[in-house]
């Protein structure tokens, strides 16, 4: 058996020979001896370790963002770079400022000129006497008369009189006398129209047919109206008693008859006149015509034509009906399964030929009438010479000249105008 072996053989059995206590603390000597070792050796290890770098030469990492190519920009950022600027520029503008207000306050420390330089400069002329002021009396004083030139020779030129002062006047009442002379209109351009008769809406007038009318009722009457011409027999009626000169004038209208109220309505289309210094006047009116019963429209005379027509269709078609009967009684008729055949008798050939043209001739004679009848309608005669009255249902503005506004209205609107103390243009 070798050394080891007996050694461990022996410590085993040095071991199991010893008590338990001892034991014990044998294991416990052997744990503390290990902590105390471990305890050592971890400081031997921090002995170790490089010493700390001193806080001077430490380097100070600052993180920045690079924006790479193709990268979105943050807003942020791009305002804090604008800010940045901002503040750089206003930086560089107070530094200018300062350096402007220090030369400012380098130039303003020179020093005065001395005596010296202040000699070379002329002396000031001295300031002339001041005017006396006015007297007790109130009127002013005149200047002495000595003054008559400058502290430096020059002539001076004396200062024009004072005005004489204004005399209070006593309160009083002034009468004046109103004379009768007519207002002029104000003159203007030879070619501008200065004034103009305008027939407001309602105004009516006396008119007389220059000619009959045969009012149609039917077809297209309303659309299509037939004219007519009416005179002025006087002045036009106006609102509050004025007059419009207007007599002798021309007017066209057109109508159209109504079957029921047995009247033709006529509707007014344009007046025309010529003034005294043969200017024309052609203007577009509305208005209607009011019968002599005081009624819209004039009443007139029915006439119809379609009961003769008519007649004569019933006349045609009687006789169309006997020429068929003589036809058929000519024919005899016999019914078989193939159905109803109709033979001309021997002997009345004739007779069946008569029935048969003369009936088909006056059927054809009776659709003629009553095609006629359809295209015919009756008509409202109004006679010529009927005195109306027409009404102005727009008002109409009739465009003169200035030589003619003596000529467009009464007397009696004259005088109206000069008593209000207005002028004699309607447009004012």
């Amino acid at each position: 058996m070798s050394e080891p072996a007996a050694a461990s053989g022996g410590l085993t059995s040095y071991l199991k020979g010893l008590s338990p206590k001892a034991r014990q603390y044998l294991v416990l000597g052997g744990l503390g001896a290990g902590f105390i070792g471990l305890v050592f050796g971890s400081i031997a290890i921090w002995d170790n370790q490089p010493a700390p770098m001193p806080q001077s030469t430490r380097l100070d990492k600052a993180s920045r963002n690079i924006v790479t190519p193709g990268a979105q920009v943050d807003p942020r950022d791009v305002w804090m770079a604008q800010s940045s600027q901002q503040m750089k520029e206003m930086d560089n503008v107070i530094q200018g400022l300062k350096q402007k207000m220090g030369e400012v306050e380098q130039k303003q420390s020179v020093p005065q000129p001395s005596s010296r330089q202040a000699s070379v400069l002329p002396p000031l002329p001295p300031l002339p006497p001041m005017l006396p002021g006015p007297s007790s009396s109130g009127t002013p004083q005149a200047p002495p008369q000595g003054l008559t030139t400058s502290p430096s020779g020059t002539p001076v030129t004396p200062l024009p009189p004072l005005p004489p002062p204004v005399i209070p006047r006593e309160p009083g009442i002034a009468s004046f006398e109103v004379s009768d002379a007519i207002p002029v209109a104000p003159q203007g351009p030879a070619d501008a129209k200065l004034s103009k008769t305008y027939i407001p809406s309602g105004s009516f007038m006396r008119v007389a047919l220059m000619g009959g009318l045969d009012a149609p009722t039917g077809g297209q009457a309303q659309n299509n109206p037939w004219p007519i011409l009416l005179r002025v027999q006087d002045n036009a009626f106006l609102p509050n008693r004025y007059r419009a000169r207007v007599k002798e004038c021309f007017m066209l209208g057109s109508g159209y008859g109504d079957i029921s109220s047995e009247r033709a309505y006529l509707r007014l289309e344009s007046l025309s006149c010529v003034l005294n210094n043969g200017e024309v006047v052609d203007a577009t009116i509305k208005g209607y015509v009011v019968g002599e019963d005081g009624k819209a429209g004039l009443r007139g005379r029915l006439v119809s034509k379609q009961g003769q027509v008519l007649a004569n269709a019933l006349m045609t078609g009687i006789i169309a009906g006997i020429g068929q009967g003589f036809q058929q009684s000519a024919t005899s008729y016999s019914t078989s399964a193939l159905g109803s055949v109709g033979t001309i008798e021997s002997g009345k050939q004739i007779q069946a030929g008569i029935g048969t043209g003369v009936g088909k001739a006056l059927d054809r004679l009776s659709q003629y009438y009553i095609t006629l009848a359809e295209k015919m309608f009756p008509i409202i005669e109004v006679d010529a010479g009927r005195v109306v009255d027409v009404v102005l249902t727009k008002g109409v503005s009739l465009g003169m000249a200035a030589s003619a506004d003596e000529d467009t209205y009464t007397e009696l609107w004259k005088r109206g105008r000069q008593i209000m103390k207005k002028s004699l243009n309607p447009s004012e």
